[in-house]
């Protein structure tokens, strides 16, 4: 889950080495439930590809490989994954944390943003977790989601999680959570100018008619954390 970018997915522009090492830590307080926020991701893939005895699944902005590890409990050894992240440094920390829980073997870790992928048979399934809203505009924004829909077969799942919408009543609530997790409240306040800069998609409105003109089903949401949804939708 590692995002920053200007026009296909991501730089990496603060996923350093130092960011890398902790930035599972900082994840799991920025974002509260994120490890039911990936098994659920698990649950939904499988669960739409359940027939599938080997499938290929591509993760869009794969990161510290957080995301795959739920794999581990669900019994699909035949599937193959696919991630990509422009970050070298947090899929360093992803080979390790991936060999450890022996899904290294079957999983392909790409350095580099989406479009630098080689041209590939048409992916089963495909996630993309906290990198839409990094995206600047929603002409990039659309151009990122059509690129991931021409790599994945019709009808294929896609589970999808972003920030949706700017409340500054929420946004209370998610300082006051991390000062609760050891965030001074200095640093609670230097960190609330920079969630007014961001400019998420406004609206679950306007994401689903995003996803439609790139060519995705109409989507369901199937997890809430304040600000933070995910949703599955298929190509």
């Amino acid at each position: 889950m590692a995002h920053d970018h200007s026009h296909s997915h991501q730089s990496m522009h603060g996923f350093g080495p130092d960011r890398a090492a902790h930035y599972d830590a900082q994840a799991s307080i920025a974002l509260a439930g994120a490890a039911a926020l990936y098994e659920l991701g698990v649950s939904a893939l499988t669960a739409q590809l359940d027939d599938h005895d080997a499938a290929s699944l591509l993760y869009v902005g794969v990161g510290t490989g957080a995301e795959l590890v739920p794999y581990t409990r669900f019994g699909v050894p035949g599937w193959r994954f696919t991630g990509v992240d422009p970050s070298e440094p947090m899929l360093a920390v992803a080979r390790q944390r991936l060999e450890a829980e022996g899904l290294l073997a079957r999983t392909q870790l790409h350095a580099g943003e989406l479009h630098t992928l080689p041209e590939s048979e048409p992916f089963d399934g495909a996630q993309m977790m906290g990198v839409l809203h990094h995206v600047e505009g929603d002409e990039a924004r659309l151009a990122l989601l059509r690129e991931v829909a021409q790599r994945l077969r019709p009808g294929a799942p896609l589970v999808l999680g972003c920030r949706v919408g700017m409340d500054p009543v929420l946004v209370d609530i998610e300082l006051r959570r991390q000062r609760a997790y050891g965030v001074s409240r200095e640093d609670a306040d230097r960190r609330r100018p920079l969630y007014a800069q961001m400019k998420p998609v406004p609206s679950d409105e306007a994401l689903a008619a995003m996803l439609a003109e790139a060519g995705f089903a109409a989507p369901r949401a199937i997890f809430l954390s304040l600000q933070f949804k995910v949703f599955l939708t298929q190509r």
